[in-house]
């Protein structure tokens, strides 16, 4: 039985824009299991740039599909400004990206994961790297 315990991750904040509570949901309990704090973003009522500028999270996790301006307006913006161009973004989506796209987001240092092509264990694994979340994993009986 694997267990997992956090070590000088608490304070870690990641930003969730996701449009998908279910999937929402399930990226706040991967992040928090491994003892960092989740935020999911209101879409409808706030503004993500400033609310990044503000609280500067250690990364954030952008669907490119949403409902009021979509995810690569959002990026454009966050790495436009001076304040958080530096912060992390890993992007989780369900749309297929060309390759000319997938390599204008690697040489932004921008990740790239496709929702049903890509094993949670992957998911934590680029969370934690872009969040600099380190975890203990112990082997108990």
């Amino acid at each position: 039985m694997s267990k997992t315990k956090q070590s000088d991750s608490a304070q870690k904040t990641v930003l969730i824009v996701e449009d998908s509570v279910d999937f929402a949901n399930l990226l706040q309990f991967l992040i928090e299991d491994d003892g960092a704090k989740a935020v999911q973003f209101p879409l409808d009522t706030g503004d993500i740039i400033e609310w990044a500028k503000e609280h500067k999270p250690a990364t954030i996790l952008m669907d490119l599909a949403l409902r009021r301006k979509g995810g690569l307006a959002y990026i454009d913006e966050l790495k436009g400004d001076s304040v958080t161009k530096n912060i992390p973004i890993i992007i989780i989506t369900g749309r297929e990206l060309g390759q000319r796209e997938i390599i204008d987001f690697q040489m932004k240092n921008i990740r790239y994961l496709r929702k049903g092509r890509v094993e949670i264990s992957e998911i934590k694994k680029e969370i934690r790297e872009a969040a600099g979340i380190k975890v203990d994993s112990e082997e108990s009986p």
